[in-house]
């Protein structure tokens, strides 16, 4: 009886709770005078918050020094400025309530780079006990989120504006088709610059073919990824170019997404449809991979339709 009491004491009081520190670095075009004046308007850290930007209808509370969500994707939070020194670093509490208890220290810390300002974002979460074994894994997507969080900062401060626009387009049927094109495997290191070389590689061969993204690996810890990129085609053809190769995409049910803006900010889109698959909305298969598709033919800016199979 004493230990359970022991035990139960140590879970409420979160001794000995995990902690995940993580540091990200982004450097931005702008005089340190103006990184910091964003960074210290409360009013427009929901900008580029890369929680919120996932869920538009949560409800917002914005005051001077604090702001507070809550939403049935991004769940409910709250992050309060606790301290400041005037262009070198604004210091924050982050509380998240749902879906997971935690808490983090957050300091955002400015270093003027010749013409630029650099900006570094530094979170030590405290997990709740029973999330340990949940660790690592927890880290990588929280990394995955200061990474969306920052870039959009970077377009907010350089451009005054965050050029993400998601549109959620619920269920929907997608028809089966056969594509042409290939297939790649390797690090997540320099991804974007590898499917965009493989995106005009597709091109060069069928350039009038509405080119689609197939993901068979995503994996955050490892830092793997495994895809396929290719043109839909109506019907299979007869030669099939050297270094190619063709696969079938069965009609399905599908959750479906549109993001409009830089391929840099398309992870917002991603991060969305995970979020929504994890409050239930929809319930995601396993028998067919997630899939994109380029609904136009502008690869810096496109118009990308993220689809999630379905149950």
């Amino acid at each position: 009886m004493q230990l359970k009491v022991c035990l139960k004491t140590i879970f409420m009081l979160g001794t000995g709770m995990p902690k995940i520190p993580i540091s990200k670095t982004q450097v931005i075009a702008s005089p340190i005078e103006k990184v910091f004046e964003v960074l210290r308007d409360v009013q427009s850290c929901p900008s580029w918050s890369p929680w919120l930007i996932v869920d538009p209808d949560c409800k917002l509370d914005v005051k001077n020094d604090y702001y507070s969500w809550e939403g049935a994707i991004c769940g409910s939070g709250r992050m309060e400025l606790v301290e400041e020194e005037a262009n070198e670093s604004i210091t924050y509490n982050l509380s998240f309530l749902i879906p997971w208890k935690s808490q983090a220290n957050i300091r955002i810390s400015l270093e003027v780079k010749g013409d630029a300002t650099e900006v570094t974002w530094t979170i030590e979460h405290s997990l709740s006990f029973f999330l340990f074994w949940k660790k690592k894994s927890i880290r990588e997507h929280l990394e995955a989120d200061y990474d969306r969080g920052l870039l959009m900062l970077k377009d907010l401060i350089e451009t005054s504006l965050v050029p993400s626009n998601l549109e959620f387009l619920g269920r929907e049927p997608s028809p089966s088709f056969v594509g042409v094109g290939i297939k790649r495997a390797g690090s997540m290191n320099g991804f974007e610059k590898d499917i965009g070389t493989s995106y005009q590689e597709v091109k060069d061969h069928y350039p009038e073919g509405q080119v689609f993204s197939v993901y068979y690996t995503w994996d955050l810890v490892k830092k793997e990824v495994a895809y396929f990129i290719g043109v839909r085609l109506d019907k299979t053809p007869g030669v099939i170019p050297d270094g190619m190769e063709l696969i079938n995409v069965p009609g399905m049910e599908v959750y479906a997404l549109r993001h409009r803006g830089p391929y840099r900010h398309l992870r917002n889109g991603w991060s969305a449809g995970r979020m929504q698959g994890r409050a239930k909305t929809f319930r995601q298969s396993k028998r067919f991979p997630p899939f994109e598709i380029y609904e136009d033919e502008n690869w810096e800016e496109p118009v990308v339709k993220i689809c999630l199979p379905m149950k």
